[in-house]
């Protein structure tokens, strides 16, 4: 009997041992497929989203940080804030009697986003105005990366890591999908109405953006329509160390794709002081998939923590903002916003007793200073670039657009004590209430308070609405350690 029992015993252990194998040998990332020809239906349906604001005369742009669950809130707190600016109605059509109520946010027909940033960009762009039923419960006030915690201390889950080809990113696109995407793909978000959603990462080997939108996948030949927004919201938020890259496999090549003629153009004349070239030049890197088989994505805060310079890139590579625009049928209007919301962190000073930092300090430091310095180049860079416009349209004759530059962040508060209060909170995806609702507040604040949003503002007929709250009068709490930190 006791033979028996221990050959019963070393027979179950054997079956698991195996099939711990088996499942580390089949946990893989998704490699999701290649698509056939071209969908122009996803083009169409790009040109479409840009129309579907109820008004074309002014087109509001924005571009949401990294910042986890602080980038969400303060993002959340913006959309709010556009919310309640009426504009002055407008007669339906056809029917030429109906008024439409409309708002700000009804004039949002393009949001970018990065890392934090991404989640509240990408509900919006699958609930629309119902994420102000929803969103603060299921995300804001989640302790989401207590949940990331579970998820990697659950022993069931080892397994499913041992190999090459799972990693713990691939576990937070699950968890995403599980507590806020519910399996929704980036074909089902375009084809909702409001403003196109463009979710950003990094290229971990070029270190340039990538944008998920139709044309970047068109590019690389893989299908846009049934690819998660959990995993490009994972792709977007993948803070080096903590998480790793997304993997995509590169099918350039194998579709119709046609490579535009401007970027063949601006690659022949080869003018490296022009950003159209560099921009055609990385385009250019994908279209070999023999040198590029495989395309790793890491947190979008590296190359762009503001989503602003992949705007940029885009504009320029359709010749100027005016060129920009007549391709994208909006040539008829005549105000553009370009509102960004920056939830940076500024550098903390390290004990002060000569220690030589750890590595989660340097680390961290190095990635905050780069970029805080790569934020204040960006604004910088775009203000120039719309002095330029404006240049060039009095060149040419024409009256220049209204365009108007929106920077939020938390170093426009005019009071120390709120100042240091905000840039305490930490960019982790845990904050409790009283802060979350600090931050919505504060955008609303921040927004309503910004001198070229006011002209903008007073430049529609919209009305801004009396905020009641007052400035946050908390106590300054202790700083986050950097190791606490994800974007």
């Amino acid at each position: 009997m006791k033979h028996s029992c221990r050959i019963l015993y070393v027979v179950l252990i054997l079956c698991l041992i195996h099939g711990v194998c088996l499942v580390s040998c089949t946990a893989h990332y998704p490699l999701y497929p290649k698509q056939g020809p071209v969908d122009q239906q996803l083009q169409n349906r790009v040109a479409a989203k840009l129309h579907e604001a109820l008004s074309d005369d002014v087109l509001v742009v924005l571009c949401f940080s990294g910042g986890g669950t602080r980038a969400a809130s303060l993002s959340y707190g913006v959309l709010e804030a556009l919310q309640a600016i009426e504009l002055p109605a407008r007669t339906a059509e056809p029917q030429g009697k109906t008024p439409l109520k409309q708002t700000l946010l009804d004039q949002v027909k393009v949001i970018m986003a990065v890392s934090g940033g991404s989640f509240t960009a990408s509900y919006y762009g699958l609930h629309g105005k119902d994420i102000f039923k929803t969103f603060k419960q299921e995300f804001l006030l989640r302790d989401v990366q207590s949940g990331l915690l579970r998820l990697a201390a659950n022993p069931f889950n080892w397994p499913r890591v041992f190999g090459s080809r799972f990693s713990r990113s691939d576990f937070a696109q699950e968890y995403y999908d599980e507590i806020i995407f519910k399996g929704a793909t980036l074909g089902d978000m375009i084809m909702k109405e409001g403003p196109l959603i463009i979710i950003l990462a990094t290229d971990a080997v070029e270190g340039i953006s990538f944008s998920f939108e139709p044309n970047q996948f068109n590019l690389i030949c893989t299908d846009y329509n049934h690819f998660p927004v959990a995993r490009a919201v994972a792709a977007s938020s993948a803070f080096p160390g903590l998480f790793t890259p997304i993997v995509l496999k590169n099918y350039a090549g194998q579709c119709d794709y046609r490579v535009p003629e401007w970027v063949k153009k601006a690659i022949e004349k080869r003018d490296i002081s022009s950003r159209a070239y560099w921009m055609a030049s990385w385009l250019n890197l994908y279209t070999d998939a023999k040198a590029k088989s495989y395309i790793y994505l890491t947190d979008g805060g590296i190359s762009d923590n503001l989503g602003v310079r992949r705007l940029l890139d885009i504009v320029a590579g359709q010749g100027g903002l005016r060129g920009a625009m007549a391709q994208s049928g909006l040539s008829g209007v005549k105000k553009v916003a370009f509102l960004i919301v920056d939830a940076q962190t500024p550098v903390r000073q390290g004990a002060m007793v000569g220690d030589i930092p750890g590595m989660g300090f340097v680390l961290g430091s190095t990635y905050t200073i780069m970029i805080n310095r790569n934020n204040f180049d960006t604004v910088d860079l775009l203000r120039r670039y719309v002095h330029d416009w404006r240049q060039e349209d009095i060149a040419a004759g024409r009256k220049p657009l209204d365009v108007y530059t929106i920077h939020l962040s938390f170093d426009s508060l005019p009071e120390k004590l709120e100042r240091d209060y905000f840039h305490s909170v930490p960019t982790t995806f845990s904050l409790p209430e009283d802060q979350v609702d600090r931050l919505r507040d504060v955008a609303g604040r921040l927004l309503y308070s910004n001198d070229d949003f006011r002209k903008l503002v007073a430049d529609v007929g919209g009305n801004i609405p009396a905020k009641t709250g007052q400035p946050d009068k908390a106590p300054a709490e202790p700083a986050p350690t950097m190791e606490e930190e994800v974007h």
